[in-house]
C-alpha cells in the first residue's frame, strides 16, 4: 500500500542525532527552512549523563522560538537498526539506551508523538519524495561515508526487513586473503572499538571495513611516504587527494570503485530498485568516478542494471525525511 503525505502549511520538527552533533531541522515539504546544530558534548554539560534529557532540551528550545512549528509527531534519524515500532535494537555510542527508551521519554517530555527511524532510511525517504528519486517505485540510497550504509524505500514507505536491519550493505562479508597484510593490520585495530561477538567470522572483513571511509583514509596514510602522512588531516577525503593527483589515492580509489560497485549490483540482484542513488560525505567528491561506477555495475549485471545517480538532497536528505516521516503518522 501506498501511503499518501500531506505538506500542511505549518512546519514539522525533524531532528539528525549523530554521533558527536544533534541537529534540529524545521521542515515543509522538501526544504528544511532552519537548522539548529549543537555539539552533544555541549548540551551534556546542563545534562550530564543524560543524552535523551539533552536533546529534549534542544527540540524543545527549537519549537519555543518558532510559532508556527507544527504541534504534532516530531521526525527523528539516528544511526541504528530501529524495529518497525521505533526501537532501538542496541544502544548508540552517544549513550542513547537501546529499546524504546528516546521514543518514550521524548514523547513524554514534548507532549508529541515521536517517530524514530534509521537515518540511512529517512534520508532515502527524503530522497525518494522531493529529490532525485522522485518518480520511481523503489528507491535504494546508499551513503558513502565513514562507514557505508543504505536505506530502502518502496511505493513510499521505508522498508525495513524483519529486524529492522534491511539496507546494512556495510556489513556484506566480504573475503580478504592473508597476504593483504596492510589492511588486516589496519581492519583489527578499527575493531577493538567494538565488541569481539560483532566481528565476522575469521578470514572475512564487512565491506565498508575495505570501502568505507575512514577505511581508505587509513591505508592511505599508511601506503603514502611519510612527509605527507605527517601533514595529512583527519578530515582529509582519499577521493580529493586522488583528485590532486595522488597516486597513492588513485590506486585505492580505483580499488574501491569496483567494490563500491559490486555494492550496487548485489542490491540491484536482491531488491531490483529502479535507482540507486550515492550520498553521504564521500558523494561531494565522487562526480568524476560515476560513469565508472555506471559501467562497473553494468558489467556487472548487463541488460538489467538500476540506474545510478548522486542524491540531489545533500547533508539535508535526513531530516527531510524525519519530517515525512513525521507528517505520515499525522495523516
Amino acid at each position: 500500500m501506498t501511503r499518501s503525505f500531506v505538506v500542511r502549511g505549518a512546519v514539522t520538527l525533524c531532528v539528525d542525532i549523530g554521533a558527536t552533533n544533534i541537529r534540529v531541522g524545521l521542515a515543509r515539504g522538501g526544504q528544511v527552512l532552519r537548522v539548529n546544530e549543537r555539539r552533544l558534548a555541549d548540551l551534556l554539560l546542563d545534562y550530564p549523563g543524560d543524552v535523551v534529557s539533552a536533546i529534549g532540551e534542544m527540540i524543545s528550545a527549537v519549537r519555543a522560538a518558532s510559532p508556527d512549528v507544527d504541534q504534532g509527531p516530531i521526525g527523528i534519524g539516528v544511526p541504528a537498526i530501529v524495529r518497525e515500532d521505533g526501537s532501538l535494537r542496541v544502544a548508540l555510542s552517544s549513550g542513547i539506551p537501546g529499546g524504546s527508551v528516546l521514543r518514550d521519554r521524548l514523547t513524554e517530555r514534548l507532549a508529541s508523538e515521536v517517530v524514530v527511524d534509521n537515518d540511512a532510511s529517512l534520508a532515502a525517504l527524503g530522497e525518494a519524495l522531493y529529490g532525485a528519486g522522485q518518480g520511481e517505485h523503489h528507491v535504494a540510497l546508499l551513503t558513502l561515508g565513514t562507514n557505508i550504509g543504505m536505506g530502502v524505500v518502496i511505493d513510499g514507505r521505508v522498508y525495513r526487513g524483519a529486524r529492522g536491519a534491511a539496507g546494512e550493505i556495510g556489513t556484506v562479508p566480504l573475503r580478504l586473503g592473508p597476504t593483504e597484510a596492510d589492511r588486516w593490520q589496519l581492519v583489527r585495530a578499527r575493531r577493538q572499538q567494538v565488541p569481539q561477538s560483532a566481528w565476522p567470522t575469521d578470514g572475512y572483513v564487512w565491506l565498508e571495513e575495505l570501502y568505507g571511509g575512514q577505511a581508505l583514509l587509513d591505508l592511505w596514510k599508511k601506503r603514502s611516504a611519510a612527509g605527507n602522512r605527517d601533514q595529512v588531516r583527519t578530515t582529509e577525503r582519499v577521493l580529493a587527494l586522488a583528485a590532486a593527483g595522488d597516486r597513492v589515492a588513485a590506486d585505492l580509489v580505483h580499488e574501491a570503485v569496483d567494490g563500491w560497485a559490486a555494492a550496487i549490483a548485489t542490491v540491484g540482484n536482491v531488491l531490483d530498485p529502479g535507482i540507486v542513488l550515492i550520498a553521504g560525505g564521500i558523494a561531494a567528491d565522487l562526480g568524476p568516478h560515476l560513469e565508472s561506477i555506471r559501467q562497473a555495475v553494468g558489467a556487472l549485471m548487463p541488460g538489467r542494471a538500476p540506474r545510478v545517480e548522486i542524491a540531489a538532497l545533500g547533508p539535508l536528505a535526513g531530516l527531510i525525511g524525519a519530517g515525512a516521516a513525521a507528517r505520515a503518522l499525522a495523516t
